[in-house]
């Protein structure tokens, strides 16, 4: 019985200490597996790490060689300019000038009896460079006139309440005074040419920067110096809020509605389908559209008014200097069944003679009245870094069949001359006139 016990004993021991053994080995397997996993985690973070600073010096490098030829800009404000095309401020006009602009600078600075504002005088240097290219539609705008450009309306701003375009005798012609608007409270009527806002000369001033001076805060004053009938006055404006509304309809006794649009604005292709809808309703035969005295506005506008209109093709092109052409056409299926008529003069211009140009290539309606503008030529915006920018021309526009707007305008098919001394619209009666023969 004690030997039985004695075995027993000793093989219960003999087991524990085999049972320890395994226990340390398994803990020291498990030691050297955890070192493994923790080395390899290390490894796994060290290489993403490695990994994303080879990408942030490659990417560090490429744009280093992006600014470096000139495809990459950074503003003074910190904005990023990036470009398809390089450009550097290394070579060009400007190193070849430089020497000689000093060395006048140089002798005014030692001779010239007054003081001279500096900044002033390099930003007239710049403007004259562009306005030397001979295109009235390229221009420079300093930092303040282009933040002032970039402003947005949304429908709405604040101003004098008038349709402008660039007057040929210079300044600004105003081709619509808004009945309701301050300009025409403060005594403005169309056909005005404004040549100074406050104390500022615009006869030579492109269109948007002296339309710039002339928007400004609500309640805010502006003093215009107007010529009309060739006598200069001066009238002060209170600026207030203006509400574009850029299309005008009515209903003639002869079942022909008549619609008129001031501007190609971003709201005016809404406001144009539903006075033709409305005018359909209310049972028009035929539709006078008028563009007298539009300045023009949004291609995409006049282009998505086009489509409403014409049937599927092209609706107008574009052509750069070489030669590369950009098509805008139609394809929604849509189409405008009803005889038009459309009237223009020699302020319709632009998106205006796009317009005509394209109803005229159809076939699509009657043109009307006078040799329109012939401004045909497509414009970009380019910001600099120090927070200025250009204007410039980059290409011309083209009708469906080809006609060249730029310096030839369109040709109505019925001229016929606007009488100032006549009692009533002698070129909307000749527009009706058209519509009845097509009509009947």
């Amino acid at each position: 019985m004690d030997n039985k016990e004695d075995d027993i004993s000793i093989h219960t021991k003999e087991q524990i200490a085999g049972n320890e053994d395994n226990i340390f080995e398994q803990a020291a397997k498990y030691e050297k597996k955890r070192e493994r996993s923790h080395y390899f985690k290390n490894g796994l973070l060290l290489g993403i790490v490695a990994a994303f600073l080879v990408m942030v010096i490659i990417v560090v490098s490429v744009a280093g060689v992006c600014i470096q030829k000139g495809y990459i800009h950074i503003g003074v404000n910190g904005d990023v300019y990036i470009q398809s095309d390089a450009v550097t401020d290394g070579s060009g006009i400007g190193s070849e000038v430089e020497a000689k602009l000093n060395a006048i600078d140089s002798v005014l600075d030692s001779f010239y009896f007054d003081e001279v504002d500096e900044e002033k005088a390099k930003n007239n240097i710049y403007k004259a460079y562009l306005s030397s290219y001979g295109d009235k539609y390229t221009v420079y705008y300093t930092a303040d006139e282009y933040n002032k450009l970039k402003e947005t309306t949304n429908g709405t701003f604040y101003g004098i309440g008038a349709v402008c375009q660039l007057s040929e005798e210079g300044g600004i012609l105003l081709v619509d005074v808004y009945d309701n608007g301050a300009g025409y409270k403060a005594g403005l009527r169309t056909g005005d040419r404004i040549v100074k806002v406050d104390d500022t000369d615009v006869t030579d001033m492109d269109l948007s920067s002296a339309v710039a001076l002339v928007k400004g805060e609500k309640g805010t004053t502006v003093r215009l110096g107007i010529v009309r009938e060739g006598v200069t006055c001066d009238y002060t404006v209170v600026r207030d809020e203006v509400e574009i509304q850029t299309v005008n309809y009515a209903m003639t006794d002869d079942s022909i509605g008549y619609i008129a649009i001031s501007q190609f604005e971003s709201v005016t292709a809404k406001q144009f389908k539903a006075a033709i809808e409305d005018l359909k309703a209310q049972g028009a035969k035929g539709i006078v559209i008028d563009i007298r005295n539009n300045p023009g506005g949004l291609l995409t506008t006049v282009v998505t008014m086009l489509k409403y209109i014409l049937p599927n093709g092209l609706i107008v092109y574009t052509e750069d200097k070489a030669g590369n052409r950009k098509e805008y056409s139609d394809s929604d299926n849509e189409e405008l069944d009803i005889p038009l008529a459309v009237l223009v003069n020699g302020n319709s211009a632009s998106a205006s003679e796009i317009f005509a140009g394209a109803i005229q290539d159809y076939k699509k309606g009657i043109i009307v009245g006078t040799q329109t503008y012939g401004k045909g030529i497509v414009q970009t915006l380019k910001p600099l870094t120090d927070g200025s920018a250009i204007k410039f021309t980059i290409a011309k526009y083209f009708t469906p069949k080809g006609q060249d707007i730029h310096g030839n305008g369109v040709t109505p098919d019925v001229v016929v001359e606007f009488d100032k001394n006549a009692d009533e619209d002698t070129q909307f009666n000749a527009a009706i006139d058209s519509l009845k023969a097509v009509m009947n």
